[in-house]
């Protein structure tokens, strides 16, 4: 088993990829903000949120790279658990009928 705050190649390619995502997700986020401040439409809210839950997920393995205090089995439980109720979000999100101004043509 590979130590959590090791320098083996798997553990710094890990701490890479979670460090890429992590830049990823803040970017993802900032546009999603962006657009539910631009409209206000609650679906948008509720993907934004998605998206800031999905974010959490590397900010948590980047941490257990960086400060091995916990068991690695919770921050990966935690991670998990942030990635499915992101997702489910997002989901809701995308699924949930929008409001709209524009006229519909017949």
């Amino acid at each position: 088993m590979i130590e959590a705050g090791s320098w083996h190649p798997i553990a710094i390619i890990g701490l890479v990829f979670s460090i890429v995502a992590l830049g990823l997700g803040v970017g993802t986020t900032y546009l999603a903000v962006r657009g539910y401040l631009r409209n206000g439409q609650r679906p948008m809210l509720f993907v934004t949120v998605g998206f800031v839950f999905v974010l959490l997920t590397p900010i948590l393995l980047l941490f257990l790279f960086i400060f091995p205090i916990a068991e690695e089995a919770t921050f990966y439980a935690i991670g998990a658990i942030n990635q499915t109720v992101g997702l489910c979000l997002i989901l809701y999100g995308l699924w949930t009928p929008r409001t709209s101004n524009i006229s519909k043509k017949v």
